[in-house]
């Protein structure tokens, strides 16, 4: 396992506690190579706060009882006195930071930056996030004069980030829900209109794979596959129509190739166009 630690002292660990504003105790960096595995149980907690950063792979928290599955992105901060499991397991290869700080309760700058009384915090996977732990790290091994101040300042700037990233990944978060809504509204309202999703997420300044993920997700299908259902819905109700030709209920929803038509109104439906007018005669 490659380890990289730093500490204030050598009595500073998850115990140490300090009256100052902001104060850094110790700090690392966990990477498992051929070690099978690393726990982690403190049924007490700590005495101070821990901050841990998934910088890659996946690791195991047991938070209120439940295990959480983190990847790459996600943080966890333990307050004091927050009960501590967590698992890394070598085939999901995690690479990790940490960090042990003290900070007076109610801190005005932890709230103001964002951070709560959860325990769950994605922030995203940013490399000034690694250069700050690998400095505060180096900071606690080389303990250069003022060095109390400089840790200070590098994880108050740490959890600055942290924080204004998460504020920035919520606010693209909800824009996305509100561009699928749009998009949802789009495909009900002309179903037979040709929309690519690629000219929608263009012309809305959207990150194509980013809106289909959050589509996705949002609504349990891809986009593409939405709209095919909503046109063979909308097929399926014009075909009881004997005025229709199969060729006019094909350009109705979007299609100019009845036989493309046909051959999706089959994958979804199970039966041709025409198999599905002769069932429903008389109904």
């Amino acid at each position: 396992m490659l380890t990289v630690v730093g500490y204030y002292d050598w009595q500073s660990d998850e115990k140490s506690v300090s009256d100052q504003d902001f104060f850094v105790h110790c700090s690392g960096r966990y990477r498992l190579i051929h070690k099978e595995e690393f726990q982690t149980e403190r049924p007490m907690g700590a005495a101070n706060y821990q901050l841990i950063y998934i910088a890659e792979g996946k690791a195991r928290f047991k938070i209120n009882g439940k295990i959480q599955i983190l990847e790459k992105g996600n943080c966890v901060l333990f307050h004091p006195g927050d009960p501590q499991f967590y698992y890394y397991y070598l085939e999901e290869h995690p690479d990790i930071y940490w960090v042990h700080f003290s900070c007076k309760k109610d801190n005005i700058f932890l709230r103001q930056t964002g951070w709560g009384k959860e325990n769950i915090y994605y922030v995203g996977a940013h490399s000034s996030y690694l250069h700050l732990f690998d400095g505060i790290i180096q900071e606690l091994q080389l303990k250069q004069p003022l060095c109390e101040e400089q840790l200070k300042l590098m994880m108050q700037e740490l959890l600055l980030k942290m924080g204004r990233n998460r504020i920035r990944e919520n606010k693209i978060f909800e824009n996305y829900n509100k561009e699928v809504e749009e998009a949802l509204r789009i495909f009900h309202n002309s179903p037979e209109k040709d929309f690519t999703i690629k000219k929608f997420t263009q012309s809305r300044g959207l990150n194509y794979y980013r809106f289909i993920d959050t589509f996705t997700k949002q609504v349990g299908t891809s986009p593409r596959q939405y709209i095919i259902n909503i046109r063979m819905t909308t097929a399926r109700e014009l075909l009881t129509n004997p005025l229709f030709q199969v060729s006019e209920v094909a350009e109705l929803t979007g299609y100019e190739n009845p036989l493309y038509f046909s051959r999706l109104f089959k994958k979804v439906w199970g039966v041709s166009p025409t198999e599905f007018r002769q069932l429903n005669k008389g109904n």
